[in-house]
């Protein structure tokens, strides 16, 4: 990590830490999209597209979506190079359905580049999650974010990883980690570190808390953002960031957010330290 100044943006003469450009491989920014309206989804992309690498319109919205403004919200997104997928629940209820296949053709159709494949409350044997990627990737030309982790209960160490595994193997891009199975009342720290030395850490993205579930405050995501970034670095990837979240983000990211604890942030390598960390 080296410090340098940055004639694109204000301040310039100010060192920060160095980042990857868009399209990025590392440090990836997911942003989760619960329904913005237009305008303001034009003002978020306009005010920091270039800090967003992938969009999730969360759970089951596009099903209540209306055709023109879903192709609008995708077509918004394509402008600023940014792929968008729908929530996992939803593709959890199409195989559930037994409607798959039609729903892989409207996603496709509707300019979807990629969708999530999950079984955060669907059970699906790792055969069948395989087959699930398989058949977005092969036969439909969709990416496919894998995800692991139960919304219900927790998997064990072996189980997370043979999931994981079992993801990338059968196609999936990226791999998603369910924050309700990390993050949940404590981090699972000793979990997560078996993930990385296991798995690639650029073939994983962390999904942090949302707010709109119960007992998770802005404090609380704000901190496990924290901690990612402290022990896995300014390019981990993250996920469930909200439309005013992604700056703040970007400044954890760089360890110039309120704290000294990012031992590769620009407060650390300006020399400024506290103790209480």
């Amino acid at each position: 990590m080296t410090l340098s100044p940055d004639n694109n943006n204000a301040f310039g003469q100010i060192p920060i830490p160095d980042r990857q450009v868009k399209p990025r491989s590392l440090g990836l920014t997911m942003m989760i999209d619960w329904g913005l309206p237009l305008g303001l989804q034009q003002d978020c992309l306009a005010s920091h597209g270039f800090y967003v690498d992938e969009a999730k319109i969360a759970a089951g919205i596009p099903r209540v979506m209306p055709v023109s403004l879903l192709t609008e919200k995708l077509r918004m997104y394509a402008n600023h190079a940014i792929p968008c997928f729908p929530g996992g629940l939803f593709t959890e209820l199409a195989i559930a359905q037994d409607n798959y296949d039609a729903f892989l053709e409207e996603a496709r159709s509707m300019g979807f580049k990629a969708i999530e494949v999950s079984d955060n409350l669907l059970k699906l044997s790792l055969s069948n999650k395989a087959k699930c990627i398989r058949r977005a990737v092969e036969d439909f030309g969709l990416k496919v974010m894998g995800e692991v982790g139960r919304k219900e209960g927790t998997l064990s160490e072996d189980e997370l990883i043979a999931d994981v595994e079992n993801c990338l193997e059968s196609g999936a891009s990226l791999v998603l980690l369910e924050a309700h199975e990390l993050f949940h009342g404590e981090i699972r720290q000793e979990v997560i570190d078996v993930l990385v030395k296991r798995v690639p850490l650029e073939k994983l993205m962390f999904e942090l808390p949302v707010v709109v579930l119960p007992d998770v405050t802005r404090d609380y995501k704000h901190r496990t953002c924290a901690w990612l970034v402290k022990n896995f670095g300014t390019e981990v990837n993250l996920a469930n960031i909200e439309w005013d979240e992604v700056y703040i983000t970007e400044i954890i990211r760089r360890g110039m957010a309120g704290d000294t604890s990012h031992p590769q942030g620009a407060y650390r390598l300006a020399g400024i330290e506290t103790t209480e960390e």
